[in-house]
């Protein structure tokens, strides 16, 4: 299959931290709030194989208490456990870990409160911040990877959270660390994973399936000192004919990674390779790649897509309605200038099949899951395939 024109980006690797210090509470911004409701409602709405993060979430609203007994050789009898999360201003440095942006922190702040009678109460009273400079739209940046990255800056803090709910709640080694510390004893965060060793696989393969929900391709690669020679490398990251992009499509490749040094994409023949020369020859190096058809940009409407349409849609996607039922609700909105679709060249050898991608956009599209414009982008496949007439 012959490549059209190829753009790509390189954008800084975006990280987020967990921060395990007392620091003084900054009530975020109006902007800020708003940013994190939004987010947190796209993140509630998706339907993605994910650790589930509802314990953490719940403690938005209400504190979490767990209490625990400890055994009679411990220094206490009775754990009480208490943790509240709070939405705070950003206000750590950005510049995180050298190249590393800072997109977001999870701050866990206990502290051992009381200690009489046996009894041991600890409260944590933690924070969550996020990132508005990352999370703003870029304009060089393709506003899919931009929606992507935002949800999973979000899901990465909060299980960072989790994690360290999880061992509250049921880790038999922490609670009994716990039955044994006074108030001045540091407490063991660990569980929070500041590593990101559990976080990392559960964060990648949650950035795969946004990717692909979104109609892109997602692709890690790690990059080791073997693989190298005095730490330069070339590696092959897939095939231009492997991608599940709409035919004729130019393909619009975004690009970061860590302890790399000049890292570049190229294109020979279907082949798409990543190359670059290590920073550091005795660590590995990582990189995230995105891949997405360059047709995503909005076109201009006269008017609002009527709700029916959606409807339709969403409908159809589950086979409740016929495909000329469906297809007769597009053809209402171009004929009526509410979809304008241009530049298409119909396929002189029409096609009959409807790709499963189709449907699946539909129904996202229904759910406001994905833009106006790529939900027109798959109609235009259509129109070009020579599914669905048009004049």
């Amino acid at each position: 299959m012959p490549l059209n024109y190829i753009i790509f980006l390189i954008v800084p690797l975006v990280s987020g931290s967990i921060d395990n210090f007392q620091v003084e509470f900054v009530d975020p911004s109006i902007s800020e709030q708003k940013t994190f409701n939004e987010l947190l409602d796209k993140f509630l709405k998706l339907e993605i194989d994910k650790k589930d993060v509802t314990g953490i979430l719940s403690t938005f609203e209400k504190p979490f208490i767990k209490t625990f007994p400890c055994d009679k050789t411990d220094v206490n009898e009775l754990v009480v456990n208490v943790v509240e999360t709070r939405l705070s201003g950003f206000t750590v440095p950005e510049e995180h870990e050298g190249s590393l942006i800072l997109g977001g922190t999870y701050s866990w702040q206990c502290k051992i409160t009381t200690s009489s009678k046996g009894v041991i109460t600890m409260d944590c009273d933690n924070t969550i911040k996020l990132n508005p400079d990352v999370l703003n739209p870029n304009e060089e940046k393709d506003p899919r990877v931009q929606e992507v990255d935002n949800v999973v800056i979000l899901y990465h803090e909060l299980l960072h959270g989790q994690l360290m709910l999880d061992a509250i709640a049921s880790s038999e080694q922490w609670q009994k660390d716990v039955c044994n510390k006074t108030p001045s004893d540091k407490i063991d965060y660990s569980y929070s994973d500041k590593e990101h060793v559990t976080i990392n696989p559960l964060q990648e393969e949650f950035t795969s399936q946004l990717v692909k929900q979104k109609g892109g391709a997602f692709f890690l690669e790690e990059i080791t000192p073997k693989q190298t020679s005095n730490g330069k490398f070339s590696t092959i990251i897939t095939e231009r004919d492997t991608l599940p992009l709409p035919p004729n499509s130019g393909i619009l490749v975004t690009y970061r990674g860590s302890n790399l040094e000049e890292p570049s994409v190229t294109f020979p023949e279907n082949e798409i390779i990543l190359s670059g020369t290590l920073q550091d020859l005795s660590k590995s190096a990582t990189a995230w790649v995105y891949i997405f058809g360059d047709k995503f940009q909005e076109p201009v409407q006269t008017e609002q897509i009527p709700q029916w349409i959606k409807n339709n849609a969403k409908w159809w996607s589950s086979e409740t309605i016929t495909d000329i039922e469906f297809f007769r609700g597009i053809e209402y909105l171009i004929q009526n200038d509410i979809m304008l679709i241009q530049d298409v060249q119909q396929n002189s050898n029409p096609s009959t099949e409807i790709p499963s991608w189709i449907k699946n956009n539909a129904k996202w599209w229904s759910q406001d899951q994905i833009s106006d414009g790529e939900f027109i982008a798959g109609i235009k496949y259509l129109i070009e395939a020579g599914i669905i007439a048009y004049q």
